[in-house]
């Protein structure tokens, strides 16, 4: 979608169906929005493209945001250019993450407001 759509889609809910249909639209939006970055900044890091790179050495963002991009310390000799890239390829990927869990609570929201009981 565009940049106005999002806010001229969400300025029209009238509904409660029309609001569980355009989180469940963020949420599908957030999760290729993941694996896009997340396949990129891999490719970029490995230095070969997602295509490329046989099977069994591919990783999915968790794993890519462990043991690449998440640094509480810079390591030793790391360039601050470097350093900055990764950093925040991590942020983009865990606020990412964070829409994710957002919507994850709204749909269970929704299930409990109708159902508290219903299993989730």
């Amino acid at each position: 979608m565009d940049g106005d759509t999002w806010v001229e889609q969400g300025q029209k809910i009238g509904t409660a169906n029309e609001l569980r249909e355009y989180v469940a639209a963020i949420g599908a939006e957030v999760q290729h929005m993941q694996t896009g970055l997340g396949r990129a900044a891999g490719s970029v890091l490995r230095g070969r493209s997602w295509l490329d790179t046989p099977r069994d050495e591919r990783f999915d963002h968790p794993d890519l945001l462990r043991e690449q991009l998440d640094m509480s310390v810079t390591p030793a000799g790391m360039a601050a250019k470097d350093a900055v890239y990764r950093q925040s390829l991590a942020a983009l990927l865990v606020a990412l993450d964070t829409v994710a869990h957002a919507t994850l609570t709204a749909w269970l929201a929704d299930i409990n407001a109708n159902d508290p009981g219903r299993p989730a």
